[in-house]
Order: C-alpha cells, then sequence, then structure tokens
C-alpha cells in the first residue's frame, strides 16, 4: 500500500509505540500524522517535539468518544490502532474500564473507519496476551481481534483492510514489565514472576513499530500476524 501522500491516524499516539510510529512514518513521505491521545501531557510534549514539522499535528481525545473518531477519520487514509488498557493487574482491578477502552473503543475505530469515504485500511496492535487468554486484559484484546476479523462482513462493497497485529513484550515500552525486573535487579530485590517456567517472548521499540508498518504492505484483510519474536 505504501505511506507516501497519505494522511494517517495514530490512536495511542503519545505512547511509546505511537511515538515509534511517528518516527519511522516521517521517513516515508507521509502528508500528514494525527496523532491522537488522551493523556494530556504527553501529547504536549509530542507536539513540541514535532512543533516545526507541519506533518505532525496532535489531537486531545478519547477512543470512547465515537463522535471525536468520527470527525478526524473524515480525511484519512489509513488508521493505526495502538490505543488501550495494556496493564494485566490494572484491567483486573478495573474491569469495566479495560472493556470500554480495549472492545468498546475499538468497535468505535472501526465504526468511525466505516463511516469515512477515505479510509482503505485499519490495522490493531493486539498482544500476545490473547493466546488462550486467563486474564481481563488479554481476554479484550483478543475480542478486539475479532472485531477487526469480523468487520470485513459488514464493510459491504467498501474497499478497506482490516488487520492485526500481535505484539510480545516490548522491551522499554510503558506496558513493558522489563523495566520493573530492571528495578528489581537493580534493587538487589526479588524478580517478581508469575510463574519460573513461563516464557516471555520480546521484541524492541524499533522492531514492535516496523511490524506493524510492514503488516500494512502485506495485509489482504482479515489476518492476524504475528512476527517470531526472542525468548
Amino acid at each position: 500500500m505504501g505511506f507516501k501522500n497519505k494522511n494517517i491516524l495514530i490512536t495511542g499516539a503519545a505512547g511509546t509505540i505511537g511515538q515509534e510510529l511517528i518516527r519511522q512514518l516521517l521517513g516515508f513521505e507521509v502528508r500528514e500524522i494525527k496523532a491522537f491521545d488522551n493523556n494530556e501531557s504527553d501529547l504536549f510534549y509530542l507536539n513540541e517535539t514535532y512543533r516545526n514539522d507541519k506533518r505532525v499535528n496532535g489531537f486531545f481525545g478519547d477512543i470512547r468518544d465515537l463522535n471525536r473518531l468520527t470527525f478526524l477519520c473524515k480525511d484519512v487514509d489509513i488508521i493505526l490502532h495502538t490505543a488501550a488498557m495494556k496493564h494485566v493487574g490494572i484491567s483486573e482491578v478495573s474491569p469495566l474500564d479495560a472493556v470500554k477502552t480495549n472492545v468498546v473503543g475499538t468497535s468505535n475505530v472501526i465504526e468511525a473507519a466505516l463511516s469515512s469515504e477515505k479510509v482503505s485500511q485499519l490495522i490493531y496492535t493486539s498482544s500476545d496476551k490473547a493466546v488462550n487468554s486467563t486474564n481481563v486484559m488479554g481476554t479484550t484484546k483478543l475480542l478486539g481481534e475479532r472485531l477487526i476479523s469480523s468487520a470485513l462482513n459488514i464493510k459491504t462493497s467498501r474497499k478497506i483492510i482490516f488487520s492485526c497485529t500481535r505484539f510480545g513484550n516490548v522491551i522499554g515500552s510503558k506496558g513493558s514489565v522489563v523495566p520493573v525486573f530492571y528495578k528489581q535487579i537493580r534493587d538487589n530485590s526479588c524478580i517478581t514472576l508469575t510463574d519460573k517456567n513461563m516464557t516471555r517472548f520480546v521484541m524492541t521499540i524499533p522492531e514492535a513499530a516496523g511490524f506493524l508498518l510492514n503488516t500494512a504492505d502485506l495485509a489482504k484483510g482479515g489476518e492476524v500476524f504475528v512476527t517470531k519474536m526472542r525468548v
């Protein structure tokens, strides 16, 4: 598909993956990047970073707000949907909010994409915790995947591609457990593993963003892309 001269909306743009996506996308000669996030402070600093680049424009809002999404999607070609509740523990104690963000929010992104005459592709970022999910966060991300795949059944004659990418643990990201482990090791305290036999798949921030952008060229519709990750 390519990103040259495209208008792109990134949800969760002030997050770790969102910021890296912006950095990489600017190398593809995009027309505009709409950076959408509900974190006011991080969005402010993001705008400051790119204050001299008119291609990057930050917009405050929440994916729970369908009207806001619909308005921003009017002239967008590609949506990269990274906004989510990503922490397992917080999702467990706030399960209804996890559903509102990860499920209802994803449904809103789909509906906003379908309401636009320009959107030709929507890529959704999921998690390896969606596999045989045993917690709220993983379950909501799995349902988000199913919503994206099922959107193919409601797009009618629209030429729009819906696909998913599934991430492992992104080292150094805001949702990563690695900084927690690092601090525990540095403080000479115990590492809080759920199970010593568990396997954790990892990827770097540039790898994660690059993987997401690569899927845009590979996607035909309905796929869930999984990269081979180091253990």
